[in-house]
């Protein structure tokens, strides 16, 4: 539904200053198609997602302009409009985490980033931000939001998971499921309580929702955490959906062959 991080430019972080906006601006002449964006959210609501959602892809992270216009979206009328910001808001001022194939070194090195640019303010003014639209009266934002905050917010933060806890009861599916899936990004690693509630939602109705929850229970189980690796086993065999099946299994093992490698 979103379209994909911009990882190929090589940006800095937020709070960080841009050397490379230099480059980019000689290159594809930012600044004349940033003008010329500004312009356009002006137009129809289809003409201010589309500027939106340009911002994101083509602004250098970090870039405080851009990320100004972009946080005068989240309050537009339209819908679709406020969801492009969010979804453009996080990709301008956190970088993507690390990939499924990456090296121990680059996947230390892209988690020191996020660190670093969790602590920015940009980053800060986005994450408030994105907890006010999970108030929001569509469903669409309130989804975003959750996967914003998720980007945004750093491990442990106390704020950001107080306000997840209610969407977990969401009766819309697709907010369930990007509300556990926060949740494994911000809980804290062990943390009992949030992982019982990752837990629960195994059982969820919904396919999409088991599977977020999945992901989020091993992200926040620890190797060692015998009853989250049952809870896995027993969905691996036993859930009706394939996918679901096959993610259970797979975050199973890799929580067995860690808790082998951890003695």
């Amino acid at each position: 539904r979103s379209a994909t991080h911009p990882t190929s430019l090589g940006l800095p972080t937020c709070g960080r200053s841009s050397t490379s906006l230099l480059l980019i601006m000689a290159k594809e002449d930012f600044q004349e198609k940033l003008a010329d964006l500004e312009e356009k959210l002006k137009g129809d609501w289809e003409a201010r997602r589309h500027a939106v959602q340009a911002l994101g892809r083509h602004a250098p992270r970090g870039h405080e302009p851009a990320i100004a216009l972009v946080e005068g979206c989240l309050q537009d009328q339209d819908e679709h409009v406020r969801r492009a910001a969010l979804e453009a808001g996080v990709k301008l001022v956190v970088p993507p985490p690390p990939s499924e194939d990456a090296t121990e070194e680059e996947a230390a090195a892209a988690l020191a980033a996020r660190a670093e640019a969790h602590g920015g303010a940009a980053c800060k003014r986005l994450l408030s931000q994105a907890l006010l639209r999970l108030g929001d009266k569509d469903w669409g934002v309130r989804r975003v939001a959750l996967g914003a905050v998720g980007e945004l917010a750093p491990r442990g933060d106390a704020a950001a998971l107080a306000a997840l806890q209610e969407h977990l009861r969401d009766d819309d599916d697709d907010v369930r499921g990007a509300a556990v899936a926060a949740v494994g990004r911000i809980a804290p690693v062990g943390e009992a309580d949030w992982l019982a509630a990752a837990l629960k939602l195994l059982q969820d109705d919904d396919e999409a929702v088991r599977q977020a929850a999945v992901l989020a229970v091993g992200r926040l189980a620890r190797p060692s955490d015998a009853a989250a690796r049952a809870a896995l086993a027993e969905l691996a065999r036993e859930d009706d959906d394939d996918k679901v099946r096959r993610a259970a299994a797979s975050t199973h093992h890799a929580l067995t062959a860690r808790a082998a490698a951890t003695g």
